[in-house]
């Protein structure tokens, strides 16, 4: 792993990482069910599943009860609802906001890496950071890997001119901190996140979790040269 120094840059993870995006996501799955006389999910139990893309949450949506062509059709549907809604009721996690006007106050920059393809992203990331303060955004489709391969966070690194030692990557799945292990960069399991009742974010290898974005802050600065 690359020699580890004291924490200069920041990146997230998108959904349930740094914003609650479930709600938009739930609705948009919800009209392309009921458009086909398909029962809705309770937000609940697709809240687990958002890390695992559109598919997965369809899936748990139908069941057994559709076939290939009907789910198709159905992911096809879902992402162009939500397209045309990414940010409708989506907000910060919180605790999120006083984070980033922290990081912003001790010039610290930040990003986002995500699975989330850029279509969708980007116009996410402009209405929930108008200001225009992450310093990249790095979507699903920005590299030819996504994670848990370690290529998107290094392209972060690039884009940011930082070295994955001085980087902290901060997720809410087991493959965020896979990703940041294989990218030489340390990570942090976001306790709060969309993480299923089932997984074991302590079994995840991540040095250190958090159970509210602020709790970060503590990390970094246990972690800085006196």
């Amino acid at each position: 792993m690359t020699e580890a120094r004291a924490p200069r840059t920041v990146l997230f993870d998108l959904d349930g990482t740094f914003a609650d995006t479930l709600p938009d996501l739930s609705i948009a799955l919800a009209q392309a069910l009921a458009e086909r006389d398909l029962e809705p999910v309770p937000s609940d139990l697709l809240r687990p599943l958002v890390s695992r893309g559109a598919r997965a949450m369809a899936e748990k949506a139908c069941g057994d009860n559709v076939d290939q062509s009907t789910l198709d059709g159905l992911v096809v549907r879902f992402l162009a609802l939500y397209s045309a809604n990414v940010a409708l009721h989506t907000r910060l996690v919180d605790g999120m906001q006083a984070l980033l006007d922290e990081l912003h106050h001790r010039a610290i920059p930040w990003g986002i890496v995500t699975n989330k393809r850029r279509e969708y992203s980007e116009p996410l990331m402009r209405a929930l950071d108008p200001a225009g303060r992450a310093a990249c955004i790095v979507s699903g489709d920005s590299t030819a890997n996504a994670k848990p391969h370690p290529q998107p966070l290094l392209h972060a690194c690039k884009l940011l001119g930082s070295t994955p030692g001085e980087c902290v990557y901060v997720g809410d799945a087991e493959d965020d901190a896979l990703a940041a292990r294989r990218a030489g960069m340390r990570s942090v399991a976001a306790l709060y996140g969309y993480i299923a009742p089932e997984d074991d974010p302590h079994s995840w290898r991540a040095d250190t979790t958090i159970e509210a974005p602020q709790e970060l802050l503590a990390w970094i600065d246990a972690h800085r040269p006196c």
